[in-house]
């Protein structure tokens, strides 16, 4: 029998990330896990772009990289199979919720990121923010990007309510026990839930009747 429906919402860092998996009972909205993942193998650089790569030659700089999309990929893949396979059988993941990257993809290479200083700023994060999506789909969940600061309005869009409303269940009435619970979890709560109401098949609620 197959698993209720749950969106997995990543709230990603250089290295790590925040992992909300939400899905509902009795059509409200519920935490079921969370937790913090290692995106990056120990001792290698989380910020190469940034940091380890200004000053080396063009392919000492690319190797250096290579490495590090290497192990992101690997252990972003791993973080995300563990936590599907945690939530079987009684959850189906179904999709993903992140972050909308800056740009849609990275340069090959690294000069031609140092191009653009918006694209040199986000170029780290986009390392972990496209291997997540990239990781998501090959184990099959459907992914939705939100840009930041629009999560609230896309789950009361979703809901039929206001952003009050579901400002107010983020933070109070649907808020897990036990810290902590940052505005970054709230935001990647709310963006759980407003995927997860695209996938229901009946209106979710943010308040019990």
């Amino acid at each position: 029998m197959k698993g209720a429906p749950c969106v997995v919402s990543v709230a990603e860092h250089a290295g790590w990330a925040h992992v909300i998996c939400v899905a509902a009972s009795g059509l409200v909205p519920v935490v079921i896990a969370r937790r913090r993942v290692t995106l990056i193998d120990p001792g290698l650089p989380k910020m190469p772009y940034e940091h380890e790569s200004v000053g080396m030659k063009e392919d000492e700089a690319h190797a250096l990289i290579a490495r590090v999309r290497r192990s992101i990929a690997a252990r972003t893949t791993l973080a995300l199979q563990r936590v599907v396979t945690e939530l079987s059988p009684t959850y189906a993941a179904v999709a993903l919720a992140i972050r909308k990257p800056p740009f849609p993809e990275l340069p090959a290479t690294v000069p031609a990121v140092r191009q653009s200083y918006r694209l040199q700023c986000a170029a780290d994060g986009m390392l972990y923010q496209l291997a997540i999506c990239r990781a998501a789909r090959q184990i099959g969940l459907d992914v939705h990007m939100c840009r930041r600061g629009e999560e609230t309005s896309r789950a009361a869009k979703q809901l039929g309510v206001t952003l009050r409303e579901v400002e107010e269940f983020v933070s109070r009435a649907g808020r897990p026990a036990g810290p902590p619970w940052t505005q970054e979890h709230r935001r990647a709560y709310a963006a759980g839930i407003a995927v997860l109401a695209a996938h229901a098949r009946r209106r979710l609620k943010v308040a019990r009747p």
